[in-house]
Formats: C-alpha cells, sequence, structure tokens
C-alpha cells in the first residue's frame, strides 16, 4: 500500500489519494482542490440532507465523500468500489470526515453475480472488467454484483441518485437491473466518453427502459434534453437520465428543463434591464470602454451583438424561470456562433468563448480562445468598440488599469487553459510555456498559480512553442 495524502475539496470534504503526484486524481486535486467535471458541482446544488444514494465506481471517493456530505447523517450512500487498494483508500476518507452514513462494498456491478477479474491500471480511474482474463496484465480476482441483488439485499426504496462509472460496463450494469430500474425512479448519472470515442447507445438502452437522457448546461447547472442524433460536443463526459416522474420534480425544483427552443425573445422585449449598458457597463473593464461603446457607428452586426450580450444577460438571471435562462443562453449562443463563423472581428470570439462554454459547447469555447489568443499574440488590431464579454468569469471583477492589452491576453490564456484540457496532468510541459506568460502578465489566479508549480515539478524540461 502506497504512502497516503489527504487533500481538501473546495466544499471542505476530505480525500485520503496515494501521495504520488505522477497519479492522475492526486495531481488534479492539487491543481485544481477539486475533481475537473461539472457534474459534481451541480451534484452539490442538487442532492440534499436526507438523499439516498448509489456510487458505482466510487475510486477513492470523490463523489461518494462529496455526497455524503451533502446528504449528512439523515441520508445514505453506498459506494461500489471492486479495487482492493481504492476501497481501502475509500475508507481512510471515510474515516477522515467522520462519516457513518457510507456503505462501502468491494465489489463490481454488472450483468450476473459471482467473480471476476479486475484488471489493475496504474491509474486507478481506468480500472475495468475484463473477459477474458489477459495473463499478462495485471489483475485481481473481484466480487461481481448485480443492482437488482443488491435492491433486494439492501432493501432501497427511494434512491434519489445512482452514478455509473464503470469503464465500459454500463450496458451489463443495466441488463442486472432490469427490476432495480423499473421499481425504482432515480436520476442516473452515465460515463459516455470512453478512450474509443462515444457510447451514445447507452441513450437508446436507457430510453428502452423508460429513462429519458440530458444533459448538464454548466453555465446554468440545469438539465437540458440530449439530442443523440447530433455530434457531441468532444469534451462531453457523461450525461443523466430519469424517468419522467423524476425529471417533473427536478424540473419544479429548476434543476431540468423538457425542452429547449432558442429565443432572442426575452432580451429584446426587456432590453433595458438586460442591455450592456445594464449588464457590462458597471463592471471594471466595461467602465473603461463604455463611451467607445456608446460612440460606435450603429450596423446590422453590432445590433445583433447587443442582443446576445442581453440575451446572456438574460441567462445570468438567477430569478427567472429555468427554461427562460436556457432559452435566452441558446438564443446567445445560436447569434454569436452565427456572427464569428462570418465577421471574427471586434472581441467577438470573447463573447462566443464565454457563452459557449456555459452552454456546454466546451469545443466552440477552446476554438474561439485558440483563435483570439493567435490574434492578441500576433498583435493583430482588435476593435474595442464594440461590447463584449470577458472570456472568463473571473475577469469580471479585474479591472484592466492601463494594462487592457495585457488583461485580455491573461484572460484568453486563463480560460484557455482551464477548458483546453481537463488538467496539465493531460498536456504536460506542453503547456508550461502559456503558464509562464500567464503568471508574467501579472493576472494570473491561485490556481494557475498552482499548475504553473505543478508542471515545473512533474515534467520539467522547456517548455513548447
Amino acid at each position: 500500500m502506497p504512502d497516503s495524502l489527504t487533500l481538501t475539496l473546495v466544499d471542505g470534504v476530505r480525500l485520503v489519494v496515494p501521495d504520488s503526484l505522477n497519479l492522475i486524481t492526486p495531481y488534479v486535486l492539487t491543481e485544481q482542490q477539486d475533481w475537473f467535471e461539472d457534474e459534481l458541482r451541480f451534484l452539490r446544488r442538487l442532492i440534499g440532507p436526507g438523499c439516498k444514494v448509489i456510487d458505482i465506481g466510487a475510486n477513492y471517493g470523490i463523489y461518494t465523500l462529496c455526497m455524503a456530505k451533502a446528504v449528512g447523517a439523515q441520508g445514505r450512500v453506498w459506494a461500489f468500489e471492486p479495487s482492493s487498494s481504492c476501497a481501502t483508500f475509500l475508507g481512510k476518507g471515510i474515516a477522515a470526515n467522520g462519516f457513518g452514513h457510507v456503505v462501502v462494498e468491494r465489489s463490481a456491478v454488472s450483468r450476473e453475480c459471482g467473480t471476476g477479474r479486475l484488471a489493475l491500471n496504474d491509474h486507478s480511474e481506468l480500472n475495468a472488467l475484463i473477459r477474458p482474463h489477459d495473463a499478462a496484465q495485471a489483475s485481481e480476482s473481484v466480487s461481481v454484483v448485480t443492482l437488482d441483488e443488491c435492491l433486494a439485499r439492501y432493501g432501497w426504496r427511494d434512491i434519489d441518485f445512482l452514478k455509473i462509472d464503470a469503464e465500459g460496463e454500463e450496458a451489463n450494469i443495466l441488463k442486472g437491473g432490469r427490476r432495480f430500474l423499473a421499481e425504482l425512479s432515480p436520476l442516473i448519472q452515465y460515463e459516455v466518453k470512453m478512450a474509443q470515442g462515444f457510447h451514445l447507445e447507452l441513450v437508446q438502452d436507457f430510453a428502452m427502459l423508460g429513462y429519458r437522457s440530458y444533459r448538464l448546461v454548466p453555465g446554468l447547472g440545469v438539465l437540458a434534453p440530449f439530442d443523440a442524433d447530433s455530434t457531441p460536443d468532444s469534451y462531453l463526459l457523461n450525461l443523466f437520465c430519469c424517468k419522467p416522474s423524476r425529471a417533473a420534480q427536478l424540473a419544479a425544483r429548476g434543476f431540468l428543463v423538457d425542452s429547449e427552443r432558442s429565443s432572442s425573445s426575452a432580451a429584446t422585449k426587456t432590453s433595458n434591464d438586460y442591455g450592456w449598458r445594464q449588464a457590462l457597463a458597471r463592471l471594471p473593464y466595461g467602465a473603461q470602454l463604455a463611451n467607445d461603446w456608446e460612440d460606435a457607428t450603429e450596423t446590422e452586426e453590432s445590433r445583433a451583438i447587443e442582443d446576445a450580450l442581453a440575451c446572456y444577460a438574460v441567462s445570468r438571471d438567477d430569478r427567472l424561470a429555468a427554461a427562460e435562462r436556457l432559452n435566452a443562453l441558446s438564443a446567445s449562443f445560436r447569434i454569436l456562433t452565427s456572427i464569428c463563423q462570418r465577421l471574427p472581428d471586434h472581441l467577438r470570439l470573447a463573447s462566443l468563448a464565454r457563452v459557449a462554454a456555459d452552454y456546454g459547447a466546451r469545443a466552440v469555447s477552446v476554438n474561439a480562445l485558440q483563435q483570439l489568443a493567435a490574434a492578441v499574440l500576433q498583435k493583430t488590431s482588435l476593435s474595442l468598440d464594440e461590447p463584449f464579454l470577458a472570456p472568463g468569469e473571473r475577469f469580471d471583477s479585474i479591472s484592466p488599469g492601463d494594462t487592457f492589452g495585457k488583461w485580455l491576453l491573461a484572460a484568453v490564456l486563463e480560460q484557455l487553459e482551464r477548458l483546453g484540457a481537463y488538467s496539465s496532468f493531460y498536456t504536460g510541459n506542453a503547456t508550461r510555456q502559456r503558464l509562464e506568460l500567464i503568471k508574467n502578465l501579472g493576472f494570473a489566479s491561485p490556481e494557475m498559480d498552482r499548475r504553473l508549480h505543478l508542471v515545473r515539478t512533474c515534467f520539467g524540461g522547456v517548455s513548447a512553442t
């Protein structure tokens, strides 16, 4: 058993992990003080005291322990983790938080009960059941259970949430859980991204059992219908699904929207409340540029940009219904995408990057940031006479002062660093040059400082150009 390290997340939960920055989880948690999935932040808001949740593929317990804190002593968490090493660390994490309401079962979940072989990867997040056993691959014998067997054994009733992260075993879990899925009505989070691509056949598998799939809209923290016929965002990792009964409950709480339409009417009808003069001119950078924006010549494109910004402002108003906010965000994304495809001048790409990230079109956001970063670094002239959104929310409250160029470049590079990869663990020394530049610009956040320190420490070498 390797030495252990205890790390504290942003919500105060303590995780016990191997003391090695050569492994994914310790590195990411040290870098971000949290896990990189937006779904975890959503669940912290969704799951409340007294809830009953199940975590299949608990690993070191990031989801298990965060959910355990959310449900409190009145709730219950069942965590399934077949790896003996991971289960040991998970047990230490439970003890470190003083949780007495978490049940750990050292079993894999599949289509039938028995025993199996778990392939052991250096990065435990990639451990998976293997068929047939490959003698050349490190593995261990594990117990295998089904959801239906556990339904009877644990007497499960009123399960609120189920997470499935089983490295390709999802379809078999469904086959072994038909009674569970028929009798209960939880919200389910399931992984769809694999190394070889997307497993979108799971959308249909769940649909045949009465569960409709949804995607998380990260900027709003709501679930929206997932279109399995469209090309998914390349950064998509997980989807959610539930029966109509659970969907109705979530919609009533403002966590789910059952349909999505793109309409700018909310913004155009209330332009006095949501125009850039109200939403942006009050921010430090907007205050500096407001006179230039007022004096600019109005064009058809500039009017469309103002509509897009007003729609985005509507989406940020948490006093409004979730459906209205989502429709406004969708309209903003549509308008900005169309204009930037034709005329990506001024700082429209910054606005597109911000809106696309909130909407869940992360690949679109990254592409916009890359174009904008290249333009700024090449000292391409960028007109400032049109209102725009800062690429990342943190820069809304930071004054550019008399170094607007540095402020803009730092904002673009920081957002590109955050969105371009799930962590600098995956990019290594290739990101060092960008992190060094962010630091030298004078606007680095604590996380960017941690990223630079980790890259220097773990990868060394000379940064890629």
